[in-house]
């Protein structure tokens, strides 16, 4: 049905659905044509997308957010019709940067990030979730969390033990964090590149008010995360810049490495149930965990000394 919604929406605008590419995405259906984009919610009922479009008002022009022309409800599916900024999709062409363009694509895409930061947090409060489902809604439910992972053979109680020591300092410093509107999923599948450049930051279905460190992990782990050292090795130094100045206003270090627990812990626990799992998730989400157990902070240490 909602690549009916979709051919339908374009239809009024004289574009062929055939001719539209799909987009990528997990939890909406996107078709991009040459002219237009419209984003499509999977299921009829309430969804994501015309919240996410109250939200967007408030976005300053530096995030590049597209230009909405249309929205509404159509045969029970919310939709979204944007004009489309020129541009790849940053996950797409990662392979083809050199060394000197990833790091140009992961300082602007901060960048541009730091202009979400900046919106009136009374203002974008009643357009953003309410709370982020890559994040529990407390102490409990991390725990039950990871005791569900212990029992699947992925961590130890050991490494348990340590990551909810980790996660007692995240609860105690908490409540002092500067809060602010986070982009909620800020990663390359939600940036788009073009000559060179950043030019916009997507979907922001999952924003929400809370300290910055939710977006600055998802940089941190760009270059400091597991796996392939010689593709990570050359981020770093624009992301221990980027740390130097972002990692007080997000929180601090306990702060910064909770929420990048329990995003780790969701991915895990979401990969060690999946039908197909993705096994390069499900390593590094393991991986993550078990630095993060000893204490030492874990793979993001050098930034955090």
């Amino acid at each position: 049905m909602s690549s009916r919604v979709a051919e339908e929406i374009f239809g009024k605008r004289g574009v062929d659905l055939g001719a539209a590419r799909r987009g990528r995405g997990w939890t909406n259906h996107t078709w991009i044509a040459d002219e237009f984009v419209v984003r499509v919610a999977p299921e009829p009922g309430s969804a994501d997308l015309l919240r996410e479009l109250e939200l967007v008002e408030l976005l300053p022009a530096e995030v590049g957010y597209p230009e909405v022309l249309d929205a509404g409800v159509h045969h029970g599916h919310e939709w979204v019709l944007t004009r489309r900024v020129v541009g790849e999709n940053l996950d797409e062409v990662w392979p083809s940067l050199d060394d000197a363009a990833r790091a140009r694509a992961v300082e602007q895409m901060w960048e541009r990030a730091r202009n979400v930061h900046r919106v009136d947090v009374a203002a974008a409060a009643p357009h953003a979730r309410s709370r982020s489902p890559f994040f529990p809604d407390g102490p409990a439910d991390v725990e039950a969390s990871l005791g569900r992972i212990v029992a699947a053979g992925a961590l130890t109680e050991r490494q348990k033990d340590g990551l909810l020591q980790a996660l007692e300092r995240f609860w105690a410093a908490l409540p002092a964090a500067p809060r602010a509107l986070n982009h909620g999923d800020l990663c390359a599948p939600n940036t788009l590149w073009h000559d060179g450049s950043v030019v916009a930051l997507l979907d922001f279905e999952f924003s929400v008010i809370a300290p910055t460190a939710i977006d600055l992990n998802e940089v941190v782990k760009i270059a400091f995360g597991p796996g392939d050292t010689a593709e990570r090795a050359p981020l770093r130094g624009v992301v221990r810049e980027i740390g130097e100045s972002a990692l007080a206003p997000a929180g601090g270090p306990d702060v910064l490495i909770g929420y990048s627990i329990m995003l780790e812990t969701w991915v895990l626990e979401r990969e060690l149930t999946a039908p197909e799992p993705d096994e390069d998730d499900r390593a590094t989400a393991i991986a993550m965990l078990a630095a993060f157990a000893e204490d030492d902070g874990g793979h993001f240490a050098p930034i955090l000394r």
